[in-house]
């Protein structure tokens, strides 16, 4: 459809149907996530004081993925995929490092959308999938990994009230990403 001109303002607007071909985009797309590029200004160990504190180094920004999928008896879910109340869903979320550089102390969260209810004790989590593995080896790869106890607690992830988070800012453990992997974590809900 095309955009309609409001009579009494001359503005554009989007028609229901270009709105929602948006958002199916939006949620298609993985979120890039960048880190600062670090500068640091000091000498070079053992070399003589002609360089003095002059001397500037800057460590470039990484580019990390960050992805959401859903899965229903281990086959991924289209956008817009209309399910039963009652029905078990498993989402996946996992960070893409395909830089040559392990990332350390990361924090994730995902707050639950009302419309689905957390199944206990289903969190689990993997860093053994290589950078640019599909969502399809990834779930695998998490799938087969050990549940984590659903307390914010010494392990990586847990669950308090609807957000779900992995990482030491959510009284869990320290999230490290190794270098050139993916890291993931995969929980189960429950459609209401």
């Amino acid at each position: 459809m095309q955009p309609r001109s409001h009579p009494s303002h001359g503005r554009r607007r989007l028609t229901r149907p270009a709105s929602l071909a948006l958002a199916m985009l939006l949620a298609a797309v993985p979120l890039r996530a960048n880190a600062a590029d670090n500068t640091a200004v000091g000498d070079i160990a053992g070399i003589d004081a002609d360089l003095g504190d002059s001397n500037t180094f800057t460590l470039n920004a990484m580019t990390l993925a960050l992805v959401k999928t859903a899965f229903r008896g281990g086959t991924e879910l289209t956008s817009g995929a209309t399910l039963p109340r009652g029905t078990l869903v498993q989402f996946m979320v996992y960070i893409d490092n395909p830089t040559g550089v392990s990332v350390t102390d990361v924090n994730v969260s995902d707050v639950l959308d009302p419309g689905f209810s957390y199944q206990v004790s289903s969190i689990k989590v993997d860093n053994t999938a290589a950078t640019g593995s599909t969502p399809a080896d990834i779930y695998l790869a998490v799938s087969a990994a050990a549940t984590v106890t659903d307390a914010n607690d010494g392990d990586v992830a847990g669950i308090s009230g609807t957000t779900i988070t992995a990482g030491s800012t959510g009284g869990n453990g320290q999230l490290d990403i190794a270098a050139n992997a993916v890291w993931a974590i995969l929980f189960d809900v429950t459609v209401q």
